[in-house]
């Protein structure tokens, strides 16, 4: 420990002894040996309380310290505003006996402290992608005072980064202060889920010219894991006891200890909060159940962090805004509500546990209701065998899902240009924008044609405007855009309405309630008193039923999940980490898998069923393929699972079409109209062409086709218990529908309703 704390500036040695610390772990002295000796890159890969922070921001504090730089000398960026927060507290106090100052930096931060960054730049700052974007296009001048010394750049939660149009901004972003302020910052990149980690260094380091090294930890598989299963009938009296006895379960899981239950949506958080508080109450329970998703005010999400930091002993209902690395004190254990979407996101939240000496610990309770649609088939619960293929494939080897940002960003590419003419202070000709813009990594994909092509789109839609010199400025249409408050962020946010109780914001929902309306925020029934522009007033309304819808678009299944699956499936591997009626489930659902032989094409009395156990990407390539096949007709699907065709070929000659067809084919041929008219934020002003190229490259996959499987016969498929086969010819001959409580719906319709 001796040789880097000597190293270190007297207040820190001091804040060392006080914490009574006397070594350092081993991710702490391999990343202090990166930093301290060398100049490179630095990409730290550690649990959860494995001391990263540390580990990262004691050399670089120590930097700062022994040798100030004038203006910003380090940047943090989270992902959260939370976040930041929360790390802005834990080196305000590290800092409290030094000169070094620390200042945050987003929306909720008041504008008094932003100007006086603005006017002195010093210290640390900690910002958000979005932030830093509206700084870089304050100008060039500010970017000049603020950064011309900048010596580290911190990256948080790297991996929420890395997949993300928003992570290839924050690479866009590096870029430009680079070359305006002409400093070269070493980037930090901290992380506690990466199974990739030569992606990652790629990542972290592109666009620049240092080396790049790995620090790491074995990843923690110890604590405790358990898998609860209920099914929910659909007559109403079991149903009633059945509702009431999972929510019991769920009190008793949690009352009198300290806890987070992770849902995967906020609808789910807001119905699980109420309905657990009304449990709470009957059983006369003081504990708090507190809600934390991003539409609540952020009041009531300081409320629940505080509470947990404290030690109070609540319950808090929580989506992915508690998942990343902020502390939540000393959680006894979390709950997850169903499967988790990603590997990545079941070891991110199990690691919010066991921060403070105690043991990991979590609870992942799956539930089926018979009374709602599914995809799985009947007598099968595929979410049970999502829960648990994520868990063995987390827990038993630390595998997360890879790195794969998008590698034609023409949406991006089109918001890099008018941030570059908007933040420029000298007159841009084309050649300069298209260098400027193709030289990042981010748009390394994107050829000289393509970006002409891009340009020439935006000049005759009046995005942008050539004057007689040549020089290129914004042009009047995309003048409103530039100027936009939402202008600094590369992702949609929807219409919301503000919700006001009392004179104060509680939070905001999508769309716009109209007076008279039952809604559901912050784990309370609300009615709509009034409303008007962006706002409604409401009142409490009791224990009525109400919903509040928010769109979101699920994460991708990967094809290893998916394979997964069938070899869970397949086998008669035991996991002792399920409850009996898990175990028992999972028993049923393999039988059922077995007997009707649910492992590849199933022959039907119009066609096939096809259950490709593939990924997301390779499903929708395989769908869409199967959509030009002459003489095939896509009836319904369900996206990973299931694909049913109408046809009156044998597979073989189905298979044989697409082996013949896929590999001559271009890949954006495959596009569909409904693909491109709604991709992205910027993606609308890209011309309909490069938006087909981007669907294809990022969203769809045909490795499928090096791996089809011949058909099994079957007399027939029973969907849901309302799909038979031998119902498929009627609406598949009258309206292409799809019949689900004995009704019939578009097709469409079954892939929005699953959100697997």
């Amino acid at each position: 420990m001796t040789d880097h704390f000597q190293r270190m500036p007297a207040f820190l040695q001091d804040r060392i002894h006080a914490e009574g610390w006397t070594s350092w772990r081993p991710v702490q002295q391999e990343s202090f040996d990166v930093l301290f000796d060398s100049e490179d890159h630095l990409l730290i890969c550690a649990g959860t309380s494995s001391g990263k922070t540390e580990a990262a921001m004691l050399p670089v504090i120590s930097s700062l310290c022994n040798d100030p730089v004038d203006g910003v000398g380090a940047m943090y960026i989270g992902p959260t505003k939370a976040l930041i927060d929360d790390q802005f507290s834990r080196l305000d106090r590290m800092l409290r006996d030094s000169r070094l100052t620390i200042t945050g930096w987003h929306g909720d931060i008041p504008k008094a402290s932003k100007d006086r960054m603005r006017d002195r730049p010093e210290g640390i700052l900690q910002i958000t992608p979005e932030s830093l974007q509206g700084v870089i296009c304050d100008g060039p001048e500010l970017l000049r005072r603020m950064f011309p010394s900048l010596r580290f750049v911190v990256i948080d939660e790297v991996h929420t980064f890395m997949a993300s149009d928003r992570g290839l901004q924050l690479l866009c972003e590096l870029d430009a202060i680079e070359r305006i302020a002409g400093c070269s910052p070493r980037r930090i990149g901290l992380s506690a889920t990466l199974s990739d980690i030569g992606g990652a260094e790629d990542w972290l380091r592109a666009g620049t010219d240092r080396g790049i090294r790995s620090v790491s930890s074995e990843s923690d598989s110890t604590g405790r894991i358990g898998i609860k299963y209920y099914r929910i009938p659909a007559d109403e009296e079991n149903r009633r006891r059945c509702v009431q006895d999972y929510y019991r379960d769920m009190f008793r899981l949690t009352d009198q200890h300290s806890c987070i239950i992770f849902t995967n949506s906020r609808g789910s958080a807001e119905r699980t909060a109420r309905s657990l508080a009304k449990v709470s109450r009957s059983e006369g329970s003081q504990n708090q159940v507190r809600i934390h998703h991003g539409s609540l005010s952020g009041t009531l999400r300081k409320e629940a962090e505080e509470d947990l930091k404290e030690g109070r002993h609540p319950t808090v209902v929580a989506t992915s805004t508690l998942e990343l690395g902020m502390d939540v004190g000393g959680l006894d254990r979390v709950l997850q509500i169903g499967a988790p979407y990603t590997c990545s996101s079941m070891l991110q939240r199990m690691g919010r546990t066991g921060r403070r000496g105690g043991k990991r610990e979590m609870v992942m309770m799956v539930m089926d209701d018979m009374k709602k649609w599914t995809p799985s088939p009947p007598g099968m619960s595929l979410e049970l065998v999502r829960a648990i293929a994520v868990t063995d494939l987390g827990l038993k080897g630390g595998w997360t899902e890879g790195i794969r940002p998008n590698p034609l960003p023409f949406g991006l590419l089109y918001h890099q240009m008018i941030a570059y003419l908007k933040g420029s202070d000298h007159d841009v000709r084309w050649p300069e924008l298209r260098d400027s813009m193709l030289r990042m990594w981010p748009f390394r994909n994107i050829s000289r044609e393509e970006a002409r092509e891009l340009a020439m789109h935006m000049l005759s839609e009046g995005h942008l405007q050539r004057l007689e010199d040549g020089t290129l400025v914004i042009g009047l249409k995309a003048e409103p855009i530039a100027n936009g408050r939402g202008f600094a962020s590369v992702f949609e946010t929807p219409m919301e309405t503000e919700i006001r109780f009392g004179g104060k914001v509680i939070g905001t929902v999508q769309g716009n309630p109209k007076e008279g309306r039952l809604i559901s925020l912050a784990g309370k029934v609300w009615l709509v008193t009034g409303s008007g522009d962006g706002w409604a007033d409401v009142r409490e309304a009791g224990d009525g039923s109400a919903e509040s819808k928010w769109e979101s678009v699920p994460p991708e299944v990967d094809d290893r999940v998916m394979r997964r699956m069938r070899e869970i499936l397949r086998s008669d591997e035991t996991f002792r980490w399920l409850d009996s009626a898990a175990s028992a489930e999972l028993e049923a659902t393999r039988s059922e898998f077995r007997e009707k032989v649910y492992d590849g094409p199933m022959e039907t009395s119009v066609g096939y069923t096809l259950f490709p156990w593939t990924g997301t990407r390779n499903f929708e390539g395989l769908r869409r393929a199967l959509m030009e096949v002459p003489g095939v007709e896509v009836l319904a699907y369900a996206s990973p699972l299931w694909i049913m065709i109408g046809t009156d070929r044998t597979w073989g000659m189905v298979e044989q079409s697409l082996k013949n067809h896929v590999p001559k084919t271009d890949a954006e041929d495959y596009v569909l109209l409904e693909d491109v008219e709604d991709m992205g934020k910027y993606e609308r002003f890209v011309p309909e062409g490069l938006r087909a190229r981007e669907y294809a490259a990022h969203r769809l996959s045909f490795d499928f086709v090096s791996d089809m499987r011949r058909s099994r016969r079957v007399a027939c498929i029973v969907l849901d218990g309302v799909i038979h086969a031998n119902m498929a010819l009627a609406y598949h001959d009258s309206a292409r529908a799809n019949a689900r409580d004995g009704a019939f719906h578009p097709v469409y319709k079954i892939y929005t309703l699953y959100t697997y």
